[in-house]
């Protein structure tokens, strides 16, 4: 009976297997950025960014196609990042109504400056 609990044992630990690692990711790369404006359709009152280098510039019309207007101090900023990577600040509902520099921390740290404007035509 305890070598055959003995042996279950040893099977049940040894059945267990470690979780995956994924290694880190280098890339902290911002591959897309745009501008929603919250309370519009998030299609509609989509607003991409250019690069230029490290520098991404957003243009906004006064008023959505519904004809919402658009308020540069409250904007939700929505990017791509490496599944690994963070972004400071968050992305989310934030003031663009001056230009603000966005970092990109990749898996193993490594920092990316972008400088962000959002401009308003009017």
């Amino acid at each position: 009976m305890k070598t055959s609990v003995a042996f279950a044992l040893l099977l049940l630990l040894g059945a267990c297997d470690s979780p995956d690692v994924n290694p880190r990711n280098d890339d902290n790369t911002l591959s897309a950025l745009w501008v929603n404006v919250p309370g519009a359709d998030e299609n509609s009152a989509r607003y991409n960014g250019v690069f230029s280098g490290d520098t991404v510039r957003v243009t906004l019309p006064a008023k959505t196609s519904a004809g919402l207007a658009i308020n540069p101090k409250e904007l939700k900023l929505r990017g791509s990042i490496p599944s690994d990577a963070q972004s400071r600040p968050a992305m989310g509902l934030m003031d663009m109504s001056q230009p603000f520099s966005l970092e990109i921390v990749s898996g193993r740290q490594k920092v990316r400056t972008y400088r962000v404007m959002v401009t308003q035509t009017k």
